[in-house]
């Protein structure tokens, strides 16, 4: 898969578990107190997977265990989430 591919998915996880959070009307803060309990700020560590920082000028790259994690604070199943996300990718290799 291209990298552009991979982005792609990312940002389009973010996206899609921002949208799942807002749904189930949490605040970011409440989301990074259930998904990463020992973070030291844990509203940023959510909010910088959506803010592209100033050094970089793009979000933080969105890591499997972060998507895991987040998913299960949301109730939902990792793999059920990516499959959803997987159909409105192009994974060509083009």
């Amino acid at each position: 898969m291209k990298e552009e591919a991979i982005l792609d998915i990312e940002r389009k996880a973010v996206e899609r578990l921002n949208n799942l959070r807002r749904d189930s009307e949490i605040s970011e803060q409440q989301l990074g107190e259930m998904a990463f309990p020992r973070a030291t700020n844990k509203r940023a560590k959510i909010n910088a997977l959506r803010i592209p920082r100033s050094n970089t000028g793009s979000p933080l790259r969105f890591r499997l265990g972060d998507f895991c994690s987040i998913c299960h604070a949301l109730g939902k199943h990792p793999g059920v989430e990516l499959v959803k996300l997987w159909d409105n990718v192009d994974t060509s290799n083009e």
